[in-house]
């Protein structure tokens, strides 16, 4: 059975130090392209896909964001604002927001990540809040596995083993974990649909030894013991900027012209 998701947490908490020192002024999500905030795109997004209520994670460096968006009634939409300063990685927006989902499925998606969909087509987080019911769900980029670019978060091995990559969702098991000799591997994009579980499974996970939480490391050890998560590529025609570095976001300012 299809569940409606209508709720989404937005990780906006990210220090922005690549960025500096701009983004000690201007949060990094708050950066112009086509003329329109980052993040302004990615709320857009979210109304898209059927999302209304979605919460911020913000810190307390970033009062512009709730400055901007407010109550979230000019998007047709409620906005709801929380402040998280500790540094603990990026499995803790999601901690933060365990009361404010209320037991539902959510969407997360990470705030500096711009994604736009081929013209004319199904919007990308679209098809993967409507694609099935599962607990876990996420939206991925297929690389060739010897060019993964370093700053990817690599999933596991694509499956089933093609010469080119598609337009294919497929259920993630343990199996898939090893890329070993994989010759296409999902890479994370920014954008998942998870279920109450998430919260167990980031308290039963160790932090790493910089002494950060991250959500993958969740996902992979929920994985591990029999789970399955639902993976959902981005089609060739799919743009997707983690605008995490002045790099990347100066290729989204020039290919996002309009």
């Amino acid at each position: 059975m299809t569940r409606t998701i209508t709720r989404a947490v937005v990780a906006a908490g990210g220090a922005g130090t690549k960025m500096a020192p701009v983004t000690r002024i201007t949060p990094k999500e708050m950066l112009p392209v086509a003329r329109t905030p980052i993040l302004e795109h990615l709320v857009h997004e979210l109304h898209t896909a059927g999302i209304r209520d979605v919460l911020f994670v913000t810190s307390s460096r970033k009062s512009q964001i709730p400055a901007y968006f407010g109550s979230g009634a000019a998007y047709g939409m409620d906005f709801s604002y929380r402040v998280q300063d500790d540094g603990a990685g990026p499995g803790a927006p999601v901690l933060a927001a365990e009361t404010w989902t209320q037991g539902q499925p959510f969407v997360l998606a990470f705030g500096d990540n711009l994604i736009r969909a081929a013209a004319e087509a199904e919007a990308p987080l679209r098809r993967l809040v409507h694609g099935g019911a599962s607990d876990c769900s996420v939206l991925t980029r297929l690389f060739a596995a010897d060019s993964v670019p370093p700053h990817e978060t690599l999933l596991g091995a694509a499956h089933p083993p093609r010469s080119e990559p598609g337009p294919y969702a497929i259920d993630f098991d343990k199996d898939l974990l090893d890329h070993t000799g994989a010759r296409w591997v999902h890479a994370c994009a920014a954008r998942w649909v998870l279920g109450p579980f998430v919260f167990e499974a980031l308290r039963a996970c160790p932090p790493r030894p910089n002494g950060e939480l991250y959500l993958i490391d969740a996902v992979r050890r929920w994985i591990s013991a029999g789970n399955e998560l639902r993976a959902v590529p981005l089609l060739p025609t799919e743009l997707r900027f983690n605008c995490d570095n002045w790099e990347t976001y100066a290729d989204a300012v020039a290919t996002l012209r309009t």
